[in-house]
This record gives structure tokens, C-alpha cells and sequence, in this order.
């Protein structure tokens, strides 16, 4: 009798651990870079500069909060709703568009009005690519470098962070295209740079990068006081 108690016990217990489902490592996928969280408010300081046909250049300056009202539980993952505000340097504050940020474990997404991308792909390893902007029409490879590694930014110093390189074409002598994200752990997204800049194409400059029209914005994080 003794005996068929104990082989029913370890029925039991195998039984158990087959349909028990273990949690993924969060801080080994790396998770902890695109933190998700209902109360943040995220804010961002912004440097806009547009190059302009005549020969012009425009710089404003101004910062953009992202502000959640919904969060919803999706398969594997967490949802928020929200609205993406500008505020100007006079204070007013506008909305820019509505944002939605989406993470699982196996992806980190943001959608800004109708322009989604992938920003992180788990689990985060050095040198790992895949496609950014799935429903666009090409391919656009963003990359993992840096991975788990300390970064420097104005005054502060973030241990561990992860650089996203969207594109870094610096070579070409008919466009400049250079974008790239750092994200911190348990920050999320503290520097962005898009630099899409397009050079004179004529016989006479052409390979002289002189530059016929373009943007650049520059984002940082913002913390409150």
C-alpha cells in the first residue's frame, strides 16, 4: 500500500511540473530597457533642426510628454494608450498624436499616430538585428550594440544600457541618415538622434555634401526635479 502512495505522489509531482509554466528571466532577456509602467509620465527635451531649400535653417526648440490613459493586458504582454503632448517654450501644451506602447517578452513596440516600429527585440544580444518596420513596404534592420554596457550622457552616467543603431550611413555622397536610440535599464529611452539629411546631386557639388534640404532631431530624457 505504502508503495502505491508513493508512485501515486510522484505522479503528482511530475504531473505538476509539466504543466507549470516558469516566468521568464526579465533582466537576462533584458526587459528592464523599455520599462512599462501606467503611472510614468515620459518626457523628453527636443532640438529640431530643419535645413530648408533656400538655404536656410530653422531650429526649435521644445519638449514632448508622453501621457498614458489605458493600459491593457495583452497575450504575453502589456499594453498602454495614451497621448503624445508638445510643449512649447512659452509653456503651451498641444497634442502632437496619439501613442501606443506595447511590450511582450519576445518585443518592445511603439506606435506614434500611424508610424509603428519595433524598437527591441528580446532577448537583447550584441549585434542581434531584425526588421524595425515590419509593415513597411522594405526592410529597415535595426541593430543591438553596446549591449549591457555604461553610457555616458551630458552630466550622467547610466551602468547599463543598450544602443539601438536604426541606420548610420555617413558615407554616402547623396544622403546622410544616421538614427539611433540608447535606452538605460529601468529608464527606457534616454538619447535619440534622426539625422535624415539629402546633398546636392548636380555635376557641380555633387560628393560635396552640400546639403539641399533634411531634419535633424535630437531627444533626450527628462527627469523632474
Amino acid at each position: 500500500m505504502r508503495r502505491y502512495l508513493i508512485l501515486i505522489s510522484l505522479i503528482i509531482v511530475f504531473t505538476s511540473c509539466e504543466n507549470s509554466t516558469v516566468a521568464p528571466n526579465e533582466e537576462i532577456l533584458g526587459l528592464q530597457f523599455f520599462p512599462i509602467n501606467f503611472q510614468n509620465v515620459d518626457r523628453y527635451s527636443v532640438e529640431e533642426i530643419n535645413y530648408n531649400n533656400d538655404g536656410t535653417i530653422d531650429t526649435s526648440q521644445y519638449l514632448l510628454q508622453d501621457e498614458w490613459n489605458d493600459s491593457i493586458a495583452i497575450n504575453g504582454g502589456v499594453k498602454l494608450e495614451g497621448y503624445r503632448f508638445q510643449i512649447d517654450q512659452d509653456g503651451q501644451k498641444s497634442i502632437v498624436s496619439t501613442i501606443v506602447k506595447t511590450r511582450t517578452s519576445k518585443l518592445a513596440k511603439l506606435k506614434v499616430g500611424n508610424s509603428e516600429e519595433i524598437k527591441l527585440s528580446f532577448p537583447v544580444l550584441e549585434d542581434k538585428s531584425w526588421n524595425g518596420t515590419p509593415e513597411e513596404f522594405e526592410d529597415d534592420l535595426f541593430t543591438i550594440k553596446q549591449a549591457f554596457q555604461s553610457y555616458e550622457l551630458g552630466d550622467s552616467i547610466y551602468e547599463n544600457t543598450v544602443q539601438i543603431i536604426q541606420e548610420d550611413n555617413q558615407d554616402s555622397i547623396s544622403n546622410y541618415d544616421q538614427r539611433i536610440e540608447v535606452y538605460a535599464a529601468d529608464v527606457g529611452l534616454i538619447y535619440r538622434i534622426s539625422s535624415q539629411i539629402e546633398f546636392c546631386r548636380d555635376t557641380e557639388c555633387l560628393g560635396l555634401q552640400e546639403i539641399e534640404f533634411g531634419k535633424t532631431i535630437i531627444m533626450r530624457k527628462e527627469f523632474d526635479d
